[in-house]
This record gives structure tokens, C-alpha cells and sequence, in this order.
């Protein structure tokens, strides 16, 4: 079965190139802007994989991860951020959190994060 993966970020430029980079990897790509579309989309259709923006509208990064959580979904997360420590330093409590990934990201590095955690 594909697996699939969940792209949250409320750039677009930074959602179309990771859908482009993961989905060359074999992998389906949904996408999600806020917070909020990203807590819908994982409780309705489940992904192997979510590629978590720090920083969202609406509902951040961290009550996404908490809201998942507190209801017992897990789902492997990746958190991009440009504050990288401070996105370590707040998330360090979720166990979903598998990888942190500064922005700008190497194409290169995601892809290996990508394939190494659903490779698990």
C-alpha cells in the first residue's frame, strides 16, 4: 500500500516543493495550510507521515501535536522551523516527534528524513 504523507505549512511555495520532493519517492502527498485543516486531515485519513510547520495560523505546531496526542492518534511527525532550538526546546515532550528540520531545508536532508522515517 502507498503510504502517504500530510505537508502542513502555510507557505505554498514550501508545500509544492515538498510535495514534489516526497511524492518522487513513491510516497502520496496531501497538504495542509493551518493548523486546523492538518488536525482534520490526520483524524480522517491517517498518514504515515506528517511534515509539521512550527509556526501555523489558526492552530501552531505544537496544539496540533498536542491535540493528536491527548486523543491517542500517532503519527510520526517531522517539525520544520526556523527557530530549530526553540521548535526542540518546546516539542522535546511529544513522543511523536521523530525528526526536527531547520528552515531552509536541503531538498537532499528531507528526502533522507523522509525515506528513513517511514522506512521504520
Amino acid at each position: 500500500m502507498e503510504k502517504q504523507v500530510l505537508v502542513v505549512d502555510d507557505q505554498i511555495g514550501i508545500r509544492l516543493l515538498l510535495e514534489e520532493v516526497i511524492s518522487q519517492e513513491g510516497y502520496k502527498v496531501e497538504q495542509a495550510v493551518n493548523g486546523k485543516e492538518a488536525l482534520d486531515s490526520v483524524k480522517e485519513q491517517q498518514p504515515d507521515l506528517l511534515v509539521l510547520d512550527y509556526k501555523l495560523p489558526i492552530i501552531n505546531g505544537y496544539e496540533v501535536l498536542k491535540q493528536l496526542e491527548e486523543e491517542g492518534i500517532n503519527v510520526p511527525t517531522i517539525v520544520m522551523s526556523g527557530l530549530p532550538d526553540r521548535a526542540k526546546e518546546d516539542m522535546k515532550e511529544f513522543q511523536n516527534v521523530k525528526a526536527y528540520s531547520s528552515k531552509p531545508f536541503q531538498l537532499n536532508d528531507m528526502r533522507e528524513l523522509v525515506n528513513s522515517i517511514l522506512a521504520e
